[in-house]
């Protein structure tokens, strides 16, 4: 079956991890840790996705820079191990990740939660809706921060491609919602929504806002350079935070993605 259905499409198909544990992989680098030290006046989260893991270093010399350097939460998609682990060392970050398929190269593909504040408990959320053609899976990773004693839930999210219409990315979108729903009053949900096709910004602003969570990235304009111009695929979505300032870092940064930021006032 998969033999007709490749001979059929012309593409490969795509190597899966559809379970709900694992891989995974996670480590801590962020040192000796200060308990005396005070609370933070803010919350800095940045959501990237760097292109097939392949520009690493180029991505950590965007992440040590103005207004990146520093920033307490780091969302990254279309990860593999190697480029996670790297990352969070360079950077004094804990970090987990869970891939999501295997690539042509052989290299895994997935999401990824990097926090210089300790990660208590992290999660695979599998998505709908495999691409028809290479039937690649997508998945969201979830994350619990402890930020001073305060828990916040973090969420890395990739949607699919454009090619499995509107409507199965709003169902990826949902199942992420469905899945923290309830878990706390603070939660930030961010990454790559894909949402390059007329329409789709609106209607994925709009489900988030439906179900109350502020668009906390709203207004930082195109976040992704393409053949067809520049396109608006990376949101930053929150409930129960307030975000003070929001902005992309257009500078090179080894993706055809940009960096997108927001700042949030804490405590909230």
């Amino acid at each position: 079956m998969l033999l007709l259905l490749v001979s059929l499409t012309g593409c490969p198909i795509a190597e899966n991890y559809g379970d709900d544990a694992g891989p995974r992989y996670a480590g801590d680098h962020r040192g000796p840790v200060n308990d005396s030290a005070g609370a933070p006046t803010s919350l800095t989260v940045v959501t990237f996705n760097l292109a097939f893991a392949e520009q690493v270093t180029e991505a950590i010399t965007a992440l040590t820079r103005t207004p990146l350097a520093g920033a307490d939460v780091i969302l990254m998609q279309e990860m593999d191990a190697p480029a996670v682990e790297r990352i969070a060392n360079e950077l004094g970050m804990a970090y987990v990740y869970y891939p999501a398929s295997v690539q042509v190269d052989g290299d895994d593909f997935g999401n990824a939660v990097l926090s210089r504040w300790p990660i208590t408990a992290d999660r695979k959320v599998n998505l709908p809706h495999d691409d028809p053609y290479h039937q690649q899976h997508r998945i969201a990773v979830v994350a619990t921060l402890e930020v001073q004693g305060t828990p916040v839930q973090v969420v890395s999210v990739h949607n699919a491609t454009p090619i499995v219409g509107l409507g199965g990315r709003l169902d990826q979108a949902e199942t992420v919602i469905d899945a923290v729903d309830g878990t706390g009053p603070l939660r930030v949900i961010a990454g790559d929504f894909n949402t390059s096709d007329p329409g789709s910004q609106g209607q994925t602003v709009k489900l988030f806002s439906g179900r109350g969570y502020l668009w906390a990235s709203e207004g930082v304009g195109d976040t992704v350079d393409s053949a067809i111009g520049g396109l608006p695929l990376d949101y930053v979505f929150s409930q129960g935070l307030s975000p003070l300032e929001r902005g992309v870092d257009r500078r090179p940064a080894g993706s055809d993605h940009h960096p997108v930021w927001v700042r949030f006032s804490w405590p909230p």
